[in-house]
């Protein structure tokens, strides 16, 4: 009886272990699954404009579109006076 006892016992801590090992193995594959998720996700962010960014971009181009209108027009002006000078 005691013989059987103890192979139950053992089987029991076989079981046991092989779970242990099991649950180790998946969570070892979660962690590095989640690491590397955060990885692009820092990686995604730090290539990603912030609102003020955004914001000073759309202003300097706001800027050069003004700049072209008046260069643009500038011509125009420097170009009729040519035409109105020449013979």
């Amino acid at each position: 009886m005691s013989g059987e006892l103890s192979s139950a016992l053992l089987i029991v801590v076989l079981v046991v272990t092989l779970a242990n090992l099991l649950v180790g193995v998946l969570m070892w594959q979660r962690h590095d699954e989640l690491a590397h998720r955060v990885t692009k996700i820092e990686a995604a962010q730090q290539h990603a404009l912030s609102a003020r960014e955004t914001r000073e971009i759309h202003e300097r181009l706001a800027s050069i579109e003004g700049q072209m209108i008046t260069t643009t027009q500038l011509m125009r002006t420097i170009q009729e006076y040519l035409l109105e000078q020449d013979p």
